[in-house]
């Protein structure tokens, strides 16, 4: 099958919903045995459960990414327990801090995105990096957005951000492909997961005409339908599905790209 994943064992960060539930699920149809790598346990449970329901082996494992203590507790448990990463998925992200509209800067919103996104993303590779580097073998996939490329449609921090988690899969790419090392990035489109519900509530609370009294969802499609050609969302799943890709075989000749699932939203 495309995207054979038999054997392999992947990690995924925020693995216990939304986008990373998505990129979980598709992985374990795909063959893999999953890691689910979560700051909530509850989520990663919940998880746990559909991977062994398809059959799979799967562990769950608490990752502050914004903790480079949480992080190594985290890295040597599943070591432990699986005595390899094949797979790496930095999935783990924020648009900005609690509270954040996008309507202003804060100081805070700078700053939360940049440790989530950025060197979270970064500490995180580089606690895998000398297990993969050990084998001689690895695949790296960081979920960047469409905001790198679109930057007119969010905010200046999350952009920043994202468009940072690219440049930083360019230069681990280049650097590790003698040691058998893919590092890709995804830039996914307009996903309706907890990210999008999230900031709607925040909109509606400060009283934005846009939201306020509407269904949250038809705003949700009424907005992308104005940029993506396509005129549909992106799911958990499309996502799952290129990652699956990516991490095969398939795909070993691919390294330090960034592939847009965003229906055309960025053409490059």
């Amino acid at each position: 099958m495309l995207g054979n994943l038999n054997n392999k064992i992947a990690l995924i960060t925020g693995g216990g919903q939304g986008l990373g539930l998505g990129i979980v699920k598709r992985m374990a149809e795909q063959g893999a045995d999953i890691v689910i790598a979560d700051i909530n346990n509850n989520n990663t449970l919940d998880a746990k459960e559909i991977v062994e329901k398809l059959g799979n082996s799967a562990w769950t494992s608490y990752m502050d990414v914004t903790d480079k203590l949480s992080i190594k507790n985290s890295i040597e448990e599943i070591i432990s327990n699986t005595k390899r990463i094949d797979i790496l998925v930095n999935n783990a992200g924020v648009a900005g801090a609690a509270g954040s509209t996008g309507t202003f800067f804060r100081d805070i919103d700078w700053e939360f995105t940049w440790k989530v996104n950025v060197k979270g993303v970064a500490d995180v590779t580089e606690a895998v990096l000398p297990y993969m580097l050990k084998r001689k073998y690895g695949k790296i996939i960081n979920i960047s957005s469409v905001a790198a490329r679109a930057a007119k449609y969010t905010t200046a921090y999350y952009a920043t951000t994202k468009m940072s988690v690219i440049a930083y899969t360019q230069a681990l790419a280049r650097e590790f492909a003698s040691q058998n090392i893919n590092v890709n990035a995804i830039a996914p489109g307009r996903i309706w997961t907890a990210f999008h519900q999230d900031w709607m509530e925040e909109r509606d609370k400060l009283g934005d005409d846009v939201v306020k009294g509407r269904d949250r969802y038809e705003v949700f499609l009424e907005s992308l339908r104005e940029v993506i050609p396509m005129g549909r969302p992106q799911t958990p799943s499309d996502i799952g599905a290129l990652a699956a890709f990516l991490a095969s075989e398939d795909a070993s000749n691919i390294t330090g790209q960034t592939i847009q699932c965003d229906g055309g939203q960025v053409m490059v």
